[in-house]
């Protein structure tokens, strides 16, 4: 009997594996043993997960508490099944390992129909889920084999790779300091499934396209409202999105800030299909992915990798002082939202003027000009939003083509927004009206910075032209009544004079 017992203790030993990517992950004990003493058995997984990556290789399972490492999981669901028939059929021909192996290629990625359900607990507290007096043995006197399947993952992490199908076929023994079986039986089996997860990553893929900005502690890169920012959204797949127990939706979601939105027909989604493999619904300048997860290229996707690429734009009302964020998330059954960390902001700038009489300061309206750069040799053109604002388009080194002037309004303002920091020339090429002197080319520069917008607010000034003395106007006929009556005097006096030295 203690020679029987120290071969089971072997093989528990060298097939007791917790591990995720080869063939021996089981919890294994002869089933032809002496009777025990105990009848029941209590079973506790303690699920782990790992990044990318870093998951461990092939560890030591000894069926006691362990320092396994990785992070304890909440939210898994496992199911124990009864296997204990199928096992005795297959080892009949065959070994246990072949057997076992057979077992959990069967389970993947559901219970075979063969598997009874036994109960099904879901992890919690340390990533624990106690599954308490198992019977070692069923009503035919043989020793029951025990089959867990992790059959949900949770909704608030994408699991990418789900620990395997674990068999354990009763009873097991303790193993001694060195690793060696004893003769003890283990009542409390402890378990460490492995998981792994992968990070959902957002980019800017052209972001060398821009200057890189800080303001303080806050990097962002520097754009015009006439830019294109190109995307990329990679997102990990649950391994378990074929099974329509464990996975019922799946989502991808776009949140760009207000002064963000998507350029119409720019999302692709890897390689799959609209309408086929996923649909998707335009909101807010964003969208939102809803996968089809009856569809075979859906389903071939599982634990891989999806890449979703799509441009934006900043928006015709954007405000200059607020950086532009573009937010994403996944969500798992209607769960919450898995926030995928935003790529570095983006920001752009403007200017504010106001058009005024250099003599009495009085707004004037109608006054028009072209934005050039610092050296006068591109020009700016610009369309125009329901604020009044006028909004950078694209740069144009054709003067004659800058055909959207910028024109001050009723209370002599001009708004320009949507430019990158720098310096830049307004130059006048209309005046409000015809009593002004134009402004000379290259005579008013501005500094457009991040920020600033705002507060800005330079006053643009047209001096009236000089004006000649009057040489009308009523005061005149006062002149000319009194010249008339003096040389009307000066003839009566005449000829009273001529009268008297006639006599």
């Amino acid at each position: 009997m203690k020679k029987n017992k120290l071969v089971q203790g072997l093989i528990a030993a060298l097939l007791l594996l917790s591990v995720l990517f080869v063939s021996t992950k089981t919890v294994l004990a002869e089933g032809q043993a002496d009777a025990l003493d105990a009848t029941k058995v209590n079973i506790t997984i303690n699920k782990r997960i790992w990044d990318e990556g870093k998951t461990p290789t092939a560890i030591l399972n000894t069926g006691e508490t362990m320092n396994f490492g990785g992070t304890p999981l909440n939210g898994s669901e496992f199911t124990v099944y009864d296997v204990t028939a199928k096992y005795y059929e297959l080892i009949n021909n065959s070994d246990q390992k072949t057997a076992i192996q057979k077992i959990q290629t069967d389970a993947e990625p559901v219970a075979p129909t063969y598997a009874t359900k036994v109960s099904a607990q879901t992890t919690a507290g340390a990533g624990q889920a106690a599954f308490s007096n198992l019977p070692v043995k069923n009503s035919d006197g043989k020793y029951n084999v025990y089959l867990f399947v992790e059959t949900k993952t949770p909704n608030d992490i994408t699991v990418t790779k789900r620990s395997v199908p674990i068999v354990v076929a009763m009873p097991i023994y303790k193993l001694d300091a060195s690793q060696k079986p004893t003769d003890v039986v283990n009542t409390d089996i402890q378990l460490y499934p492995k998981n792994e997860t992968a990070k959902d990553v957002k980019v800017l893929s052209n972001i060398n396209n821009f200057t890189k900005v800080t303001v303080g502690n806050q990097e962002f890169r520097n754009v015009t409202t006439g830019d294109t920012l190109n995307y990329a959204l990679t997102v990990n797949i649950p391994a378990n999105i074929g099974d329509a127990n464990a996975v019922t939706s799946f989502k991808i979601n776009d949140k760009p800030s207000a002064g963000l939105a998507l350029v119409a027909d720019t999302v692709k989604v890897g390689s799959l299909i609209a309408d086929t493999d996923y649909k998707i619904n335009y909101a807010n300048g964003g969208f939102t992915i809803d996968f089809t997860l009856t569809s075979a290229a859906v389903k071939a996707l599982a634990g891989q990798k999806l890449q979703v690429t799509y441009d934006m734009k900043l928006t015709a009302d954007v405000n200059p002082d607020q950086l532009q964020t573009n937010n994403a998330s996944v969500v798992i059954n209607g769960g919450s939202e898995q926030q995928i960390t935003p790529p570095t902001p983006v920001g752009t700038g403007g200017y504010k003027f106001v058009k005024k009489d250099a003599q009495t300061g009085k707004v004037l309206k109608g006054a028009e000009f072209v934005v050039t750069n610092k050296d006068m040799n591109q020009f700016a053109t610009f369309t125009k939003n329901p604020n009044g604002d006028y909004v950078f388009a694209a740069w144009t080194d054709d003067k004659t083509e800058a055909t959207t002037k910028v024109t001050s309004g009723d209370d002599g303002s001009i708004n320009v927004i949507g430019l990158t920091n720098g310096t830049y020339v307004l130059n006048e090429t209309k005046t409000p009206s015809a009593d002004y002197v134009l402004l000379k080319d290259g005579t008013i520069t501005f500094d457009v910075v991040h920020g600033t917008y705002g507060t800005s607010k330079l006053e643009v000034k047209n001096t009236p032209k000089g004006l000649l003395p009057s040489t009308g106007g009523s005061g005149i006929y006062a002149f000319l009544i009194i010249g008339a009556a003096m040389m009307l005097g000066a003839y009566v006096w005449f000829k009273k004079s001529r009268t008297t030295a006639e006599v």
